[in-house]
């Protein structure tokens, strides 16, 4: 019984970090929706916001995927070839609409993977959850921490 509950923690646990990460993230994204937020690059809060609601979108269906017994469909290209179009293909929408797809989005796949039996989430759940656990964005922390080149 210990082992199920310290791995029921433990996604818990997992996801309130990432919703305390996604907070500060959340924070610095706001004040700089129209602003370069990073000084390697011109991403904008919205670029960024943009950039989440597509991985989190693209992450759930996969999950999704999985729960019916298919493999994952990966998208075409490199990661950053993956940024780079759906940052170009979302750039001219307007904030409200990439920020709203983002928070929904968000709290879809947070909702799916504590929806997840112990079983599923040991398996192959926490693979999906970089998302939405911290990891990634512990990353675009570290990249609007960092000092201008």
């Amino acid at each position: 019984m210990t082992a199920t509950v310290t791995r029921a923690a433990d996604r818990e646990t997992a996801l309130r970090r990432g919703d305390e990460l996604w907070e500060r993230l959340r924070a610095a994204l706001d004040g700089r929706l129209s602003a370069p937020v990073y000084g390697t690059h011109d991403w904008t809060g919205h670029d960024v916001y943009a950039h989440f609601g597509r991985w989190q979108e693209h992450t759930l269906a996969q999950l999704h995927r999985v729960l019916a017994g298919r493999p994952p469909a990966p998208e075409d290209g490199t990661e950053a070839e993956i940024n780079e179009r759906w940052v170009a293909e979302d750039r001219s929408l307007p904030v409200a609409l990439v920020r709203d797809r983002c928070l929904r989005g968000r709290q879809a796949l947070r909702d799916a993977l504590m929806a997840l039996t112990q079983e599923q989430w040991d398996r192959f759940g926490h693979l999906f959850s970089p998302d939405v656990d911290g990891e990634h964005y512990e990353q675009h922390l570290q990249d609007l921490l960092a000092p201008a080149p």
